[in-house]
């Protein structure tokens, strides 16, 4: 061409040096295109992913030498040598389960996700690398006794105890600038028709002004503490099947009835033992954490480009 033998090398920009391993604008980008993807199926509106992005995009860098930084600690270690047919038997198991076929679907199933299988085993390998070095020196210094865990349940009972549940029905009158006289009549007279045995759903057809009519009066599932105070005080007393009488709310008259009803169930102790045991082992572990961190990070030579400093919330000063 033009240049003749002259070549044009873009030299990859160097943005953090950790040890003697250095992290590249491409490794960042990638990352950053990673958690862009990881957080669009939870966020359908552009302009709220973009918020997300920005709140979560700062600690990337971080997380990114931090990871880095242990990698380095557990080959130290030689907790690695067998790393590879670890991974291998982890994603054949994940293949398996997921009834995908082969690898290769498995590498286009990812690429539809954004990833690949390569970019895809290179997070789950440094994951289990770093699982393995926090196993070692920090959880197993964890002990977890059975009445640590039996308190943690009576302590947090409320957590584990799914509310009372009603379905219900209304046929509804509207204010709307009317007499109230006008609608207690009304409303009396859906009510005798239905003490006297009259369908609920065709009176709820026939009398009901809220969009609910034309759904002969259903309005769904509420959980306890979650209606109106004047609502809630009443259908939470009756019986499934139970029709109110006439209820008196801000936007007019209501008849409700349950039609369903489901009563607060406390999930037992040995459905939430392991939740239970995860949780207390992440609290206990906190503090151990830090200090197992702060350590490495003492003993490490860490550098960052001084343009990434700011906007990636990192303060190493080496």
């Amino acid at each position: 061409g033009i240049l003749g033998a002259q070549e044009v090398v873009l030299l990859d920009e160097i943005v953090a040096r950790v040890n003697d391993e250095i992290i590249t604008m491409t490794d960042l980008n990638l990352e950053l295109q990673q958690l862009r993807s990881s957080l669009q199926p939870g966020n359908p509106n552009p302009q709220a992913l973009e918020q997300e992005f920005q709140r979560q995009k700062s600690g990337v860098l971080q997380t990114m030498i931090r990871n880095k930084m242990m990698v380095q600690r557990a080959e130290e270690f030689g907790m690695t040598a067998d790393i590879d047919s670890q991974l291998a038997a982890t994603l054949e198991e994940m293949r398996e389960a997921s009834g995908i076929p082969d690898m290769e679907v498995l590498d286009q199933y990812l690429r539809q996700q954004g990833s690949s299988l390569e970019r895809y085993s290179e997070t789950l390998k440094e994951r289990m690398i770093i699982d393995a070095l926090i196993g070692q020196f920090v959880y197993s210094r964890i002990t977890l006794l059975t009445s640590e865990i039996q308190a943690y349940y009576d302590e947090h009972i409320e957590r584990f105890t799914e509310k009372a549940e009603v379905d219900l029905q209304e046929i509804l009158f509207l204010k709307e600038g009317g007499e109230i006289s006008e609608l207690r009549e009304r409303a009396e007279e859906a009510l005798s028709k239905l003490r006297s045995s009259g369908s609920f759903e065709d009176l709820a057809k026939e009398y009901s002004e809220g969009p609910s009519a034309s759904r002969g009066g259903d309005i769904g599932t509420f959980k306890q503490g979650s209606m109106a105070a004047a609502i809630e005080e009443v259908v939470f007393q009756m019986e499934e099947g139970e029709v109110s009488g006439i209820i008196e709310t801000e936007y007019g008259l209501q008849i409700i009835k349950v039609a369903g009803k489901k009563v607060p169930y406390q999930r037992p102790l040995e459905q939430v033992r392991a939740e239970i045991s995860q949780e207390l082992y992440q609290i206990k572990a906190a503090p151990e954490l830090r200090e197992f961190m702060d350590d490495l990070l003492e003993q490490s030579y860490i550098f960052v480009a001084p343009e990434y400093r700011e906007e990636y919330d990192v303060t190493y000063r080496r």
